[in-house]
């Protein structure tokens, strides 16, 4: 099976349409619930809407899919530096 591809239930079809109805208009008619990768569709558009009606949908959607998919719209961490540039003038400076 591939892993973009998700198993939809019928809560699910509910909460795609009503999550179409809330898009903008002009995305709506690329959104097929028949896409193959729906699932990354969803978390490029949960990820690029100001929305907060429309990503409270795609979340709810996400979490009938499985925490896999509700993991992949979670806020991405923001990596740590090890050493900040003032440590490293520093240490080429000694």
């Amino acid at each position: 099976m591939n892993p973009e591809q998700l198993n939809i239930d019928r809560a699910m079809v509910s909460l795609f349409f009503e999550i179409k109805r809330n898009m903008p208009y002009e995305q709506r008619e690329e959104m097929k619930i028949s896409s193959p990768t729906i699932g990354t569709s969803l978390v490029k558009l949960y990820r690029s809407s100001s929305n907060q009606a429309l990503k409270r949908l795609i979340r709810d959607f996400m979490q009938h899919a499985g925490d896999d998919w509700l993991a992949k719209i979670a806020k991405p961490k923001k990596a740590k530096r090890l050493f900040s540039k003032s440590a490293l003038f520093a240490r080429v400076n000694n």
